[in-house]
């Protein structure tokens, strides 16, 4: 039985709700521009290296009466916003989602009803869980990206004084936090430390690129103040 998990709730446990056939994934466009000049052979062609959303259609069939449950599933669908959406067949990868249709139920002689839905997708899948990876060394160390692009980890930055951390070449310096932790997400572009439960903002006290993990191979070192990274690595996948 082929099921989906969508904003912390499993289709067919929660609601009696299956997949008929498992859904097409398709792989998302990237974002290349083509600029045509008279006189040149070829075009020019300006790559922004991003992707745009896919759309999943996915064919679903109700159990037993519906009619009592047909709010319930539609509530449950199109009020859950951008969500997590978890394939049964698929339990380790998870895509970012949000239902973009009406849902139009096709009720067949009271025993199940049909319907398609839609859901728009970011265009990587990611991964459902991540080990945090801790780097003691500021020596070189070598992490390898399991995905299939580049990803944008949380990286707890553990200081006592000024210092700097490199992952492939790119740096990013750490100045005047007085702090022990600093926490980086280059998901959200956003620098950040606890203070009494409360989030702080910290983009004043780092300079630098929000770092990334290249595919394959990442050396990562560290110097001065910064004595320890601990790296939830958010791998990702083109689907």
């Amino acid at each position: 039985m082929l099921s989906f998990n969508f904003n912390g709730k499993d289709s067919y446990l929660d609601f009696g709700l299956f997949i008929e056939r498992r859904p097409d994934l398709p792989s998302p466009k990237r974002r290349v521009s083509y600029i045509n000049i008279p006189g040149r052979h070829s075009n020019i062609r300006y790559d922004e290296e991003t992707y745009e959303d896919i759309t999943l259609a996915v064919e679903c069939s109700l159990k037993g009466n519906a009619q009592n449950r047909i709010d319930e599933v539609k509530s449950w669908l199109l009020n859950a916003g951008e969500s997590e959406l978890i394939f049964s067949f698929q339990k380790d990868r998870k895509y970012i989602a949000q239902v973009v249709n009406s849902i139009d139920f096709s009720i067949i002689l009271k025993i199940t009803s049909r319907f398609v839905i839609l859901f728009n997708c970011r265009p990587f899948k990611y991964a459902v869980s991540n080990s945090e990876v801790s780097i003691d060394t500021g020596l070189g160390t070598s992490l390898v990206n399991i995905g299939s692009a580049k990803s944008k980890p949380t990286i707890k930055v553990y200081c006592d004084g000024d210092g700097s951390f490199t992952i492939n070449n790119r740096t990013v310096d750490i100045v005047g936090f007085d702090k022990t932790v600093l926490m980086l997400d280059s998901e959200l572009e956003e620098a950040y430390y606890m203070s009494e439960g409360a989030f702080m903002n910290a983009n004043n006290f780092m300079s630098g690129d929000f770092p990334i993990l290249d595919m394959g191979n990442n050396i990562i070192t560290f110097t001065g103040g910064v004595t320890k990274l601990v790296i939830t690595p958010n791998w990702r996948w083109l689907s």
